[in-house]
């Protein structure tokens, strides 16, 4: 059947009364520590050219392959895309696969399980602030991303590493610009038909676009009951995720809830006080922590690097895209984004999330034995 447990409103309700605690300090406490905006900056400018990363590598006959380029328009591929990936992040995350006869009637069901327990919470979570848990995450992944960046000499590139980054496969990265572009329609595709479990190397031709419109039509014809407190369970979503990215980050043996915001603000700002003195020493500029009108001097003196499609433009991904030539010829009027998949997948962040902070499987098999009311909700079920 498959139920939402009622079990985990205890443990989640005490760890949301941590974050309402730590609302009564200044929510932007991370954002005005002396210096914070300086990995900030660099951080964003880090990820808007996907470093630090290893360098593009590509095969320099890539840039002459004649990759299909299709017919559907964005919007087409996000939906496919959202669709598959609802899919994928349902059977990880709750064993329950949707391609199969009778199992989107047991998502339902955790769907019908959750909106009761997020009803309640959000009522009794009225004050809920999780700003300042976030801003600190932000600030700490964004000095861990720096010092990364750092220790791989992006700041201030070799010689070779900058003919490595500016010129992969021997040629000017405006050369790879078309390709590059086809390749990024594709890849959502790709990826889709991975997460569909349709293999393109099995399935040429009509049959792979057979196998694609398969799938697709039990998850366009899915039918969920729409989220209750969509916007308090994405906030609850990204504390958690903020949470589990400290204790990851931080090494801590315990929660940090259970550590206090005051004492990661502390441990960020140790951090944050290392890393300072090592950028200035690379940009030979006094970057003290009172010194952020630096900042400036700091960003002109940034290597002018391009985009590194590292995680997009691999071989796997290459040769999948030669062998879709199928999808060429695809011209469907796909719908825009449906409500199944924007019901389905914040529930399976959120109880991805309340596993990887607080250990808690929210989902279980079947009812518990243990005052389980959802017999009764599922009555409410009857409808779909």
């Amino acid at each position: 059947m498959g139920c939402f447990c009622h079990a985990t409103l205890g443990p989640l309700t005490q760890a949301l009364s941590q974050f309402t605690l730590a609302a009564n300090l200044q929510t932007d406490v991370a954002a005005n520590l002396p210096g914070a905006a300086i990995p900030l900056r660099l951080a964003a400018w880090l990820s808007a050219r996907g470093l630090p990363s290893p360098p593009w590598q590509p095969d320099p006959a890539w840039a002459n392959l004649p990759l299909p380029k299709l017919q559907l328009n964005m919007q087409a591929v996000t939906t496919i895309s959202a669709l598959a990936q609802m899919r994928a992040q349902v059977l990880a995350q709750f064993g329950i696969d949707l391609l199969l006869p009778g199992q989107a009637r047991a998502f339902a069901r955790i769907m019908a399980t959750l909106n009761a327990r997020l009803s309640m919470l959000a009522s009794a979570q009225a004050n809920f602030n999780p700003l300042a848990w976030i801003q600190l995450a932000k600030l700490n992944s964004a000095i861990d991303q720096v010092q990364l960046a750092l220790q791989a000499g992006v700041f201030a590139p070799t010689d070779q590493l900058m003919l490595v980054l500016t010129l992969p496969g021997g040629l000017p990265m405006p050369s790879w610009q078309s390709f590059l572009a086809k390749l990024q329609m594709l890849a959502p595709m790709i990826a889709a038909l991975a997460q569909l479990n349709i293999n393109l190397a099995e399935n040429a031709g009509q049959s792979a676009t057979a196998a694609l419109s398969g799938a697709l039509r039990p998850l366009v014809q899915l039918k969920l009951p729409p989220l209750v407190a969509p916007q308090f369970m994405a906030s609850v979503t990204a504390a958690l995720s903020a949470v589990a990215q400290l204790q990851a980050s931080l090494g801590l043996p315990m929660s940090p809830l259970s550590v206090g915001l005051p004492v990661l603000v502390v441990r960020v700002q140790e951090k944050l006080a290392l890393l300072l003195p090592a950028l200035s020493a690379q940009f030979g500029i006094n970057l003290g922590p009172g010194l952020g009108s630096l900042l400036g001097d700091m960003l002109a003196l940034l290597p002018n690097l391009p985009v590194q499609p590292t995680t997009l433009a691999t071989s796997a991904v290459v040769q999948a895209a030669m062998r879709a030539q199928a999808l060429a010829s695809l011209d469907w009027q796909v719908p825009a984004m449906l409500p199944s998949s924007q019901t389905a997948l914040p529930a399976c962040a959120f109880a991805a999330q309340l596993s990887a902070a607080l250990g808690i499987t929210a989902v279980l098999p079947s009812p518990c034995a243990s005052g389980c009311d959802a017999g009764n909700l599922m009555h409410a079920l009857e409808t779909l």
